[in-house]
């Protein structure tokens, strides 16, 4: 079931987070947005059957997390920096509770609990990739503690290279990673990202 799923959600401090859409939106607006969408995920997260922690070394994104209910996991407690690190943290507390994780993206504008239904069934039994629009990996979900993460430009196909028995689950509402201004205009045109609208004015 879902529910064995420990679904973590790395997420760096809200206030030096997306510079990349300065060109559109203001500190202040980046930040709430950024919010928005980690709590969104976590939602959707949860609404899927999972229990979700947060990622993070950054005490006020922790504390966001637990004033929502989240567990937290401190990316610190391994020694590899940035999103692999991450990513490698939460799965060894997966592990250390025996349950499956997934690793999900916390700044995904379009996700749906029904998106990541079939992405939580499938990592009973095998490591399931979710690629993004432009070659990442927005979600990795598996069980145990040998995978190893690869973020970075193009990371899906290396990860699928490292991984060859890999499920795929290709998603439009899991492929969009707000990313820059052109990754906003397309979830503010996409049925499922309106709901952004009043928060980017």
């Amino acid at each position: 079931m879902s529910k064995a799923i420990l679904a973590a959600i790395p997420i760096k401090p809200f206030g030096v987070a997306k510079r990349r859409l300065a060109d559109r939106l203001d500190a202040a607006t980046r930040s709430r947005v950024g919010r928005a969408i980690a709590a969104r995920t976590a939602a959707a997260a949860t609404d899927a059957g999972a229990l979700v922690a947060v990622v993070t070394s950054d005490d006020g994104v922790a504390s966001w997390a637990r004033a929502l209910g989240y567990l937290t996991i401190d990316e610190g407690t391994v020694a590899e920096p940035g999103l692999d690190g991450a990513a490698t943290a939460a799965m060894l507390e997966a592990a250390r509770r025996q349950r499956g994780w997934a690793v999900i993206h916390a700044d995904l504008p379009l996700i749906t609990p029904a998106a990541l239904l079939p992405v939580f069934a499938r990592a009973r039994s095998k490591t399931v990739l979710v690629p993004s629009h432009d070659g990442g990996t927005n979600v990795i979900a598996g069980r145990g503690s040998a995978f190893h993460f690869s973020y970075g430009p193009a990371s899906f196909h290396r990860h699928l290279a490292d991984n060859p028995g890999s499920a795929v689950c290709t998603d439009p509402t899991l492929a969009l990673d707000l990313d820059d201004s052109v990754d906003l205009r397309r979830a503010l045109r996409h049925p499922q990202g309106s709901w952004m609208r009043t928060l980017v004015g």
